[in-house]
């Protein structure tokens, strides 16, 4: 069964009418569907989660954090930890009507406002990617629907993709598919590498050294050579992943690693998915209220898989899409190619890391690392292929109303970079 399946939960009672009656109808929610459980998104961030129990019951998962001064308080739990578990019922609805204010504001106050611009653009991405998303379905204008948030591969090490998007109309007799990272400013493109990495106990386990590559000097005149985490299999005696951190190296590995790994099977997945995620929608009446799908990919939903599959294209693309650039998107080019290409002010750029060479190191969590192998090469890791699908776009705006930029950039506020990596 797809992980876009959720025929079971829309059969427990007064579901469905919770979702038709009280979140669609709010432009500013975002529907993800996946693995038996519908994510309700707002701001990017995971409000409350809907997840299906046997015998037709439903739970739900909401942050401790998020049900200070609500009616939640006062309902039964079946957890209490970080994550709240309450069972879906009459009460439970309830609580939600009263409380829907209060709850929205107490996921908003995640995002501290006050702290610097260094600290909180990873969560302004995630707010403006959730909030563009829910502009776009709604615009009549775009060209673009949002299929999901967050998405990640099912039983593989990579992380998620900010955005799946499908286009309305046919472009060369097959609807785009373009997987969207989304960042706030240049300052979220900061890198993943950290020098104490597995040097303590709490950092027990395998990772990467470069030979030759350094981090920058410090005031002492100090520098280390880089290091990032791994995961090796320890049977087949190989590493099955890498770990960059969520910057532009880490999004470079793993948008790159999503379209080639394993001939193009988790493609696949996707477009299965997407299917079982539009149908799903499409019962809940999505599509009669703020959602504009278009009519092709609607009429394409009253058919089969196969044929949404098929009509989907074989090669997604990649957009790295930063907003808020401020007065120019220049400095958040420059602050992108330096993460790309080697100069003055790169470390650990993308081209750097395919041309080092790289030691596997294990920490026993006591303070002593051993070499496992050496010499090892990167380069499969970021496939220069991947140049061909990805581009670089930047735009001054920040809570866009539609996805168009993808095709029509405005030049008023937006640019690309255009750039080869590999040459």
């Amino acid at each position: 069964m797809s992980r876009g399946n959720v025929e079971n939960l829309l059969k427990v009672p007064e579901l469905e009418a919770f979702l038709k009656n009280r979140v669609i109808e709010n432009k500013e929610l975002f529907l993800g569907v996946r693995d038996e459980s519908i994510i309700i998104y707002y701001w990017g961030k995971n409000m409350m989660e809907l997840v299906y129990a046997e015998d037709q019951k439903c739970i739900v998962k909401i942050s401790k954090f998020f049900i200070d001064r609500t009616a939640f308080c006062g309902l039964k739990f079946t957890q209490k930890s970080d994550t709240m578990i309450f069972p879906f019922d009459p009460e439970f609805v309830q609580a939600f009507v009263e409380s829907y204010p209060e709850f929205k504001e107490n996921v908003e106050n995640a995002l501290v406002e006050s702290a610097p611009i260094e600290a909180k653009a990873g969560p302004l991405g995630q707010k403006y990617q959730g909030i563009i998303a829910c502009n776009n379905n709604a615009s009549m204008e775009s060209d673009w629907y949002c299929v999901d948030l967050n998405y990640s591969p099912e039983a593989t090490p990579l992380g998620r993709m900010d955005m799946v998007a499908i286009s309305k109309e046919k472009q060369n007799g097959k609807h785009r598919m373009v997987l969207i990272e989304c960042k706030y400013s240049w300052q979220a493109y900061k890198s993943g590498y950290r020098k104490n990495l597995y040097n303590n106990k709490k950092n027990k386990g395998y990772y990467i050294e470069a030979n030759g590559l350094k981090t920058k000097a410090t005031a002492k005149g100090d520098q280390h050579r880089r290091r990032f985490g791994c995961k090796y299999d320890e049977k087949k005696q190989q590493i099955v992943a890498y770990e960059f951190g969520s910057g532009i190296t880490g999004d470079f590995y793993n948008y790159s690693q999503f379209l080639f790994a394993e001939n193009g099977k988790l493609v696949k997945d996707l477009k299965e998915e997407c299917f079982d995620i539009l149908n799903a929608k499409k019962s809940l009446g999505c599509f009669e209220t703020n959602d504009q799908i278009g009519t092709e990919l609607l009429l394409l939903l009253n058919g089969t898989k196969e044929a949404f599959v098929d009509a989907l294209g074989d090669q997604p693309e990649c957009v790295f899409l930063t907003v808020g650039c401020g007065d120019s998107t220049e400095k958040a080019q420059q602050a992108m190619t330096s993460y790309l290409t080697p100069g003055p002010n790169s470390t650990a750029d993308v081209l750097s890391i395919t041309q080092d060479k790289w030691v596997l190191c294990y920490n026993n969590g006591k303070g002593r690392s051993r070499a496992i192998a050496r010499d090892l090469n990167l380069a499969e890791a970021f496939p220069a292929a991947f140049e061909e699908r990805v581009r670089y776009l930047f735009t001054r705006k920040i809570a866009l109303e539609n996805l168009n930029i993808i095709d029509h950039l405005d030049p008023a506020s937006a640019d690309e970079l255009k750039i080869k990596i590999f040459e």
